[in-house]
């Protein structure tokens, strides 16, 4: 987990949206190659949200728009 020790919470503050992003994609791919069972996954996993949550009250408007709820058509 030594690649990922300067995500501290202080960092989190500090760090622009893009170093945070990158973070977040290596982590993600990192993620990717590890065994979902394993204890550096969980860990890894843990300071990924961390990371994504920093994203998000960070850098609010810049998160992707979604749409929310069914599509309804107009025919009946």
């Amino acid at each position: 987990m030594g690649c990922f020790s300067y995500v501290t919470s202080s960092w989190l503050e500090t760090a622009s949206e893009d170093e945070l992003r990158e973070t977040a994609s290596e982590m993600e791919s990192l993620l990717d190659e590890l065994d979902y069972d394993s204890d550096e996954h969980t860990e890894i996993y843990g300071i990924h949200i961390d990371v994504v949550n920093a994203v998000s009250r960070r850098f609010p408007l810049n998160l992707p728009h979604r749409e929310h709820g069914w599509y309804l058509s107009n025919d009946d």
